[in-house]
């Protein structure tokens, strides 16, 4: 009889563990210092990419990482951001986050309703500080992915809404790139995330302006052609 190869819960955990490394960051609103976990980059794997730009690593998610949380006064921002927040926003966060602020544990390896919480409390200060559409659209898309992952269908429609709408609003008022994305990548993401709300037309003459587009890498391109087709059969199979 063979032995079963399966992983324990705990021999699944320290393997996660072992992706990520502890670092102090200090808190730029309270000032508190604070440990938090990182994830060793150099040892993801990637396996695919959807169409939506989630990349998928082996083992591990690093989205569920990427946001930075204060639990003394309850600021949260992305990690690539945390530390940019001008002395007005920072008392914009002491009046209206830290008071109404409750202390939540956080266990490691990250759940992935832990993972939420933060993206939440993130989100929450991005609206308190008066933040960039920007900021708010891929906070929602990322809170969406975490939402697919756990068969939350209802909130991930509503999270991908969110991002779709303040992604065309800084599509139109803010400067590129928007989250490290140029402006062709931004109007293949707008694109994408109406086909998946059932908004056809607008992702069809979305995307057709990327497939037509000089200068952007094969890659997009190739990527754009891909997405116009399933646009378009999606359109007439409910047609």
């Amino acid at each position: 009889m063979s032995q079963s190869t399966a992983k324990t819960p705990q021999e699944i955990q320290e393997e996660l563990l072992s992706y990520l490394y502890t670092k102090t960051f200090t808190c730029p609103v309270c000032e508190r210092e604070f440990m938090d976990f990182m994830v060793r980059r150099t040892r993801l794997r990637q396996i695919n990419t959807d169409s939506d730009f989630r990349t998928h690593y082996h083992h591990i998610d690093p989205n569920l990482y990427e946001v930075l949380a204060c639990n003394n006064c309850g600021y949260a921002a992305m990690y690539n951001s945390f530390s940019r927040i001008t002395p007005r926003q920072q008392e914009m966060i002491k009046e209206k986050v830290t008071p109404n602020h409750k202390y939540i544990e956080f266990s490691m390896p990250l759940s992935a309703m832990d993972a939420l919480n933060r993206y939440k409390m993130a989100l929450t200060c991005v609206q308190a500080i008066e933040g960039k559409a920007s900021q708010k659209a891929f906070l929602c898309l990322k809170m969406s992915w975490i939402c697919a992952d756990i068969k939350d269908e209802k909130n991930e429609k509503a999270l991908i809404r969110h991002a779709y709408t303040n992604l065309k609003d800084a599509f139109s008022t803010e400067a590129f790139p928007l989250g490290g994305m140029d402006e062709p990548q931004v109007k293949y993401l707008i694109a994408e995330l109406a086909r998946r709300l059932g908004e056809f037309e607008e992702a069809l003459r979305l995307i057709s302006d990327v497939v037509v587009a000089r200068g952007i890498p094969d890659s997009l391109k190739t990527r754009a052609q891909g997405l116009k087709e399933l646009i378009r059969e999606e359109n007439t199979s409910k047609q």
